[in-house]
């Protein structure tokens, strides 16, 4: 019982944690993108690297099957 309890304790400390992260992640991604740009590359071809090396693609991904319940 203890212990839930002091999970329960430590969940506002884990979700601000997990928005760093998010927040962390979507702020490189944003400049991954100017760099892209920057450099000259086509737009079309900026989108593709962009979605294909999004480093939140995988924890994406494996919410959406975790949420998923037929």
């Amino acid at each position: 019982m203890r212990s839930l309890f002091h999970f329960f304790l430590r969940l506002p400390v884990i979700a601000f944690r997990m928005a760093g992260i998010v927040r962390v992640a979507n702020r490189a991604k944003r400049r991954f993108r100017r760099e892209l740009v920057e450099s000259g590359l086509p737009e079309e071809v900026v989108d593709v690297l962009v979605e294909e090396f999004d480093p939140g693609k995988p924890l994406r991904k494996l919410f959406q099957k975790s949420a998923y319940r037929p």
